[in-house]
C-alpha cells in the first residue's frame, strides 16, 4: 500500500492491524516509549499508538523516566515500563535491521549503532 493512503488510514484508525518500521538516530528508549507505547495523548504523547493501546502501569513508568535526570533510576523506570509492555504483548518485533558496512584493507572505520559516520574516525592508512 503506497504511503499516500497507508498513513492517512492509520490517523483515521482505519486498519484492524498495522506493520510499521520504527528507528531513528537516538537509541535512546524515550525515542520508542513515548510515541509508540505510551496512551494518546497531550503534546504528541502517544501520537503513534495506532492500536490505541492504554496501560497506566506502563504511562506511568515511562512518563517518570522521562523526567528522571538520575541515570540509575532512569534506567529503573525504564525497564519497568519495557517489562510491562513486554508482558502485555502490545507489539511484537518482527525485525531488527542489521547494518552492514564495507571498507577497503586500508581504511579503519568506526561503525556506530546508530549509523552515523563520524568522519573524524576514519583512517585511511
Amino acid at each position: 500500500m503506497p504511503r499516500s493512503i497507508f498513513f492517512p488510514r492509520l490517523h483515521r484508525f482505519d486498519t484492524s492491524l498495522y506493520l510499521m518500521g520504527w528507528g531513528g538516530a537516538s537509541t535512546d528508549a524515550e525515542i520508542t516509549l513515548t510515541p509508540l507505547m505510551r496512551s494518546r495523548g497531550e503534546g504528541g504523547v502517544g501520537a503513534w499508538n495506532f492500536g490505541q493501546i492504554s496501560n497506566a502501569r506502563l504511562d506511568e513508568a515511562a512518563a517518570a523516566s522521562s523526567r528522571e535526570a538520575d541515570p540509575a533510576r532512569r534506567e529503573q523506570l525504564i525497564k519497568a515500563a519495557l517489562k510491562e509492555q513486554q508482558s502485555a504483548v502490545n507489539y511484537i518485533p518482527l525485525h531488527r535491521q542489521v547494518i552492514s558496512w564495507a571498507a577497503r584493507q586500508n581504511v579503519d572505520v568506526v561503525q556506530r549503532a546508530d549509523n552515523w559516520v563520524e568522519f573524524a574516525w576514519i583512517r585511511v592508512k
